[in-house]
């Protein structure tokens, strides 16, 4: 074992304090938003595409778990008390609203366990909080969607828990696609996102859910409603939008430095884009009435 010297060597140089008066510079102001991920989330920077100026994200994670995605992981990232410690690592940032990114973590407990995952972050000190998975249910109540086509990355299993809690929400599925993955999802080619998107919307539902905040689906939304024909949300897209509103960024004010912002600027005026700019200011009763 190392012994420490217990103070300074004799004839060791002695530092100086500064002694002129400590000049302090005057910040840019940025609305400080908290992000709690699952620690193998890998779209950080997908997530920074979405922002109008003034916005800062800040990510926190959940520990570590030698698992791959599925049932187990969703409900193991999803513990209440894991997101209530995660999000108090975030206090220090003073967030304005806090996002709880992850959808199956916020789905597979249902609609109990949604509101379980909101609670742990108001506890741990946020006052404004949504998750992903509400974020989706506000978006779809917002767009009118009755039936409601699902694509996910997911197995089989985790895809019908989706569909559980949609239907417990009052949101109706029309149906269910699913690529089965356990793993690599973030690297999914959009193309395999796009066909599994097109599949799930030829059911004849009047709005697409993209579920999992760990799909690229970024720059995808208005091709897929033009061939579609209905409005297309993703996981990304409504969290990002949620958690806007939640901070008081949605909607824009007259003065604000980008005038000409939308939501996802690689999508400008997607249908589900422009349902949910236009949503913004009466957004607030259906995330947290």
């Amino acid at each position: 074992m190392t012994v420490l010297p217990a103070g300074p060597a004799p004839g060791a140089l002695a530092p100086s304090r500064y002694r002129s008066p400590i000049q302090y510079d005057e910040v840019a102001a940025e609305v400080p938003v908290g992000v709690v991920v699952p620690f193998d989330f890998a779209l950080d920077w997908e997530y920074w595409r979405w922002l109008p100026a003034g916005v800062a994200l800040h990510f926190s994670r959940t520990p570590f778990l030698q698992r791959d995605a599925g049932m187990y992981l969703a409900r193991s990232v999803s513990r209440p008390s894991t997101v209530d410690r995660v999000a108090r690592t975030l206090r220090a940032v003073h967030p304005a609203a806090m996002l709880y990114a992850c959808t199956s973590g916020s789905f597979v407990g249902g609609v109990a366990g949604e509101a379980a995952l909101r609670e742990a972050m108001h506890t741990a000190g946020c006052a404004r909080a949504v998750t992903s998975s509400g974020a989706a249910v506000a978006a779809l109540r917002l767009a009118g969607a009755e039936r409601v086509a699902v694509a996910t990355p997911y197995s089989g299993s985790l895809t019908r828990h989706l569909v559980s809690f949609l239907d417990e929400a009052g949101i109706g599925v029309a149906s269910a696609d699913y690529l089965g993955l356990h793993r690599g999802i973030a690297s999914v080619s959009q193309s395999t996102i796009i066909d599994l998107v097109r599949q799930a919307g030829s059911s004849g539902a009047d709005a697409v859910f993209v579920s999992c905040t760990s799909l690229r689906t970024y720059g995808t939304v208005s091709q897929l409603e033009g061939e579609l024909g209905i409005p297309v949300f993703t996981s990304n897209q409504v969290s990002l939008w949620a958690v806007l509103v939640a901070a008081g960024v949605l909607p824009r004010p007259a003065d604000a430095p980008d005038p000409g912002w939308v939501l996802g600027g690689g999508d400008p005026m997607a249908r589900s884009t422009r349902i949910l700019m236009d949503g913004a200011a009466s957004a607030d009763a259906l995330l947290f009435g």
